[in-house]
């Protein structure tokens, strides 16, 4: 019980950081997962896949559904449902005025697809921007 008291005031402490507010309970449950699917250690990718549902539904929340649907239509210029490395390229230079290069852009691309099809489809560009 101590070590999941240390847990839980260390991922509460980090959480707060970065703006969410756990409940005691999800600060238990969190470290409780951890204990038994993780060894009782936490790396930063370890964190931040447990965080990613929370961050996603706190950005959904602040943003709006309709607001990030918006955005991804942006850079999905075909109205495909998938961000291509091309279409993030034109979008950069739409939306930002920023020329990036080939390599950058799919260094991009290939870090949010989570699926490896190459794209990025609207939940790997929620999960994108709620990383930024």
């Amino acid at each position: 019980i101590t070590n999941i008291i240390f847990i839980c005031k260390d991922l509460g402490n980090l959480m707060r950081t970065m703006g969410y507010m756990p409940t005691e309970m999800e600060l238990i449950e969190l470290s409780q997962n951890i204990n038994m699917n993780l060894g009782g250690r936490v790396d930063f990718e370890d964190f931040v896949e447990l965080m990613t549902p929370k961050l996603l539904d706190e950005t959904a929340g602040m943003i709006g559904l309709k607001e990030l649907k918006d955005a991804f239509k942006e850079f999905d210029l075909d109205g495909d449902g998938a961000i291509t490395s091309d279409e993030m390229k034109h979008a950069m230079v739409k939306l930002l005025g920023k020329h990036t290069s080939k390599n950058e852009i799919d260094a991009v691309v290939k870090e949010a697809d989570n699926n490896g099809d190459g794209t990025v489809d609207f939940e790997e560009f929620v999960k994108m921007m709620s990383q930024k």
